[in-house]
Formats: C-alpha cells, structure tokens, sequence
C-alpha cells in the first residue's frame, strides 16, 4: 500500500464538483494552503456556478479530469460539498485516469469521487475537509497539512464509552457520508464491502431517515458482509444516544466491532482519513491505526 504525499513547493489542484461555494471562504482557505508553503491552482470552471451546482455536469467533470492528468498537478483539495458530485461519475473516463495517480481530499458530497475512484481505479483518497471548510474553521488546516506531507500518524486512541460492541478487526476503511454512499448501491461505483471497516457520518437528517438508510444497507445484504463499523460525527441529527440504539438494533445479528463518536464527519473536528486503506481496529487497545503504510 503506498499513500502519495507533496509538501510546501507542490502544486494542488483547487476544484468544485458538487455546488457554488462562498467566495470568502474559499480566499481564505486558499490563503492558508498558499501561507504553508503549496501553489494552489484554480481548475477553470470553478466560478461556473449553474443553479446549485458549480458548473455544468461535464465542466465539473473536466476541472477533476484535467488536475488528474496534469504531471504538474500533485494533489486536489474540493472546494465545497452540497450535491453534485454523483453527476459527474458518467463522464469521468476512469480507465484513461487510473495510472496517474492523486492525493485527492474532501468530504460530504465528495464521498461520490471517493467511493468511485476506490471502485474503478483502486485509488487511497482522503476523507477529510473541504477548502471552505478550512476557511472556515482554520484549526482543520493541520490535519490537511499533515496528510499532504505525508507527516500524518493516522492512528486514533477512543475511550471505553465509544465502544458499543467489542471485537477486533482488520480491513479497508471505506464509506463517508451516508447518504451519499447508500446512493450508490446498485450502481458500478461501490467499491466492494467486504470485510471493510465501514466509516459512515452525516449531517441534518432525522433518525427516522437515518434507520431507513441503514436498513437499505442490510436488506442489500451489505451489513452482513462488514469488519467493523466506526460511526463518526452525526452534526444536526438526532442524539447520538438514539442513533447509536438504531444502529445497534440493525446489527445485533451480527458480531463485528462497532464504535463511535469518532472525529470524522461535519463537525469541527473533521480529522483526515485515507478511505481504502487497511487500518486495525482493537476495542480492547482502544486504538484504530493504519496498517504499515508506505508514503510514495
């Protein structure tokens, strides 16, 4: 496994394949991005905003086709989340992309791009914050700094209360947002679950939504196959406590590890993650670390 890695000097890409963004926000992560040392490169069609999205399906498609092709181009930041990424899938040609291989970071809407570039190319990406996000709260930079650099431990410590159901497990860490995930079932751009340690958050949906998405997963027959499931933040839902008896009452057949609260998702605490690559979870360690990653 060989997780690609930049540093102050390295050129990242700056694109927007799901909504328009705030303006401020963007300069501002921007700013810190170019203040650590990078050179941030706008893709051409990030202003191109088309209702509620940033451009059209294909100058949003062409903004991440060109920073993957670009040999100048080490890494791609997404500006913003919302919706739209999904769209953009039909004309990304993945068997022309797969060998030029990119640090790519987002998260939300971006879990489209991920779970299809873990799907068709085999590709370890970074779920973690958004370029407004940075701008937003600058505190995230670091985790984002850190992973461009190659400098990230990629281990996490959780204490005993996180641990909703013991067990040990070794796996890819893949998902993201949940439902943009369950919207990909039944499509060709679902990486393969089985065995995954399945990181899932979201953000303003009622627990009654949230028990219907779960329960599309196991009636798809997808719960069955899972490692571990790792619950992240869920920002604006239901409490947590309700969330975690739903989600505990859905798997209670089965006898993988489940914990939560962990520091992924739309809070201020969005850490960042490589989705598809192996990690071990021990609840009786207390610890989720990667697996002996080698930085390319």
């Amino acid at each position: 496994m060989i997780l690609k890695r930049t540093g102050p000097g390295g050129s990242i890409a700056l694109i927007a394949p799901s909504s328009p963004f705030d303006r401020a926000l963007y300069e501002q992560g921007r700013a810190i991005l170019d203040g650590a040392g990078f050179r941030t490169v706008p893709g051409k069609n990030i202003f191109s905003a088309n209702g509620y999205q940033a451009g059209s399906d294909v100058e949003r498609a062409g903004d991440l086709t060109d920073a993957i092709r670009d040999p100048g181009i080490e890494a791609i930041v997404c500006i913003r989340g919302g919706y739209g990424s999904g769209r953009i899938l039909p004309w990304l040609n993945f068997h022309s992309l797969k060998n030029n291989h990119k640090i790519l970071i987002g998260h939300s809407d971006i879990t489209f791009v991920h779970l299809a570039l873990l799907a068709r190319m085999g590709w370890i990406t970074f779920h973690g914050p958004n370029l407004t996000g940075i701008g937003e709260s600058p505190e995230r930079a670091q985790s984002v700094i850190d992973a461009l650099c190659g400098t990230a431990r990629f281990e996490w410590n959780f204490g005993p209360e996180q641990v909703l159901r013991h067990g040990a497990a070794i796996g890819q860490v893949i998902g993201g947002n949940l439902t943009c995930l369950s919207h990909l079932v039944g499509t060709p751009f679902l990486p393969d679950l089985m065995g995954a340690l399945l990181l899932i958050e979201d953000r303003g949906e009622a627990l009654y939504r949230l028990d219907r998405i779960i329960n599309h997963l196991k009636l798809a027959g997808i719960l069955e196959k899972l490692g571990a499931i790792l619950l992240g933040e869920f920002e604006n839902c239901a409490e947590n406590t309700k969330i975690n008896e739903m989600v505990m009452e859905h798997v209670k057949y089965f006898d993988f590890p489940v914990i939560h609260d962990l520091p992924f998702g739309h809070g201020r605490r969005n850490e960042v993650i490589p989705l598809g690559a192996p990690f071990v979870l021990d609840t009786h360690e207390r610890v989720l670390r990667i697996q002996s990653p080698i930085i390319g």
